[in-house]
């Protein structure tokens, strides 16, 4: 089997408090900073990229990781974009070959403005159908100090414990999810409010999201943070 490789990207939001999610973050074996955010992250070791358009680093950050600065101009995306894009280009993903196997976590997204906490979990979703869209089955989540993000972008089984809170966002009000192993079934939802799948909760162990059709759905797990998500697609 080929070995993982695990990439994390650190937004500046609020660095990780949660010890968990700070190891997870930690125990990555690539780390790219989102520009600012590279200070935070040196109090325990260098990133060994920083990407971004370098307009929060301070100088003194800026002169020790002179090595490990890629700076990106352009400002129709944000720097959560431009490390994922940098990610991409390393993986060499969308130029054919045999990719390792890898899994993205982003962390840092959340935190100090509400503004850029929704785009960053928004931009999730984008994410996965890029992967999706290049043939790329990576794992790609979002780790915050309180739960996990997980993107969805067709029919699927997880097996989750009985009782866990779930949240389901999807960004479609023409797409319709039928559910099992839900508390409160999602399937006469209509999806044009982003709380209309909120605060639901596992009544069995095997969970099924069945979608009338492929769509962007991110799905939230609060508290869920260091155990792998047994997920396979329908």
């Amino acid at each position: 089997m080929r070995p993982s490789v695990s990439y994390g990207i650190l937004c500046n939001g609020d660095f990780p408090g949660n010890p968990d999610v700070r190891d997870r973050l930690l125990s990555c074996d690539v780390v790219v900073c989102c520009d600012g955010a590279a200070a935070s992250f040196m109090r325990f070791r260098k990133p060994e990229f920083v990407v971004g358009d370098m307009d929060s680093l301070p100088e003194d950050v800026r002169q020790e990781l002179a090595d490990q600065l890629f700076p990106v101009g352009e400002q129709e995306s944000n720097d959560l974009s431009k490390a994922f894009r940098w990610i991409c280009s390393l993986l060499r993903i969308g130029r054919g070959g045999t990719l390792p196997e890898f899994s993205i976590t982003v962390f840092g997204a959340a935190g100090k403005r509400e503004d850029h906490t929704l785009g960053n979990i928004s931009l999730l979703a984008d994410f996965a159908e890029y992967l999706g869209g290049c043939g790329v089955r990576g794992g790609l989540t979002m780790m915050t100090d309180y739960g996990m993000f997980v993107p969805v972008l067709d029919s699927c089984r997880m097996v989750l414990p009985e009782g866990q809170p779930v949240s389901l966002f999807a960004f479609d009000p023409e797409l319709r999810i039928e559910s099992s192993g839900l508390e409160y079934p999602t399937d006469s939802v209509r999806f044009d409010m982003w709380w209309k799948a909120t605060l639901n909760r596992v009544s069995y162990q095997v969970v099924e999201l069945r979608m009338s059709r492929p769509a962007k759905v991110l799905l939230y797990l609060p508290g869920w943070i260091d155990r792998p998500l047994d997920m396979e697609r329908l």
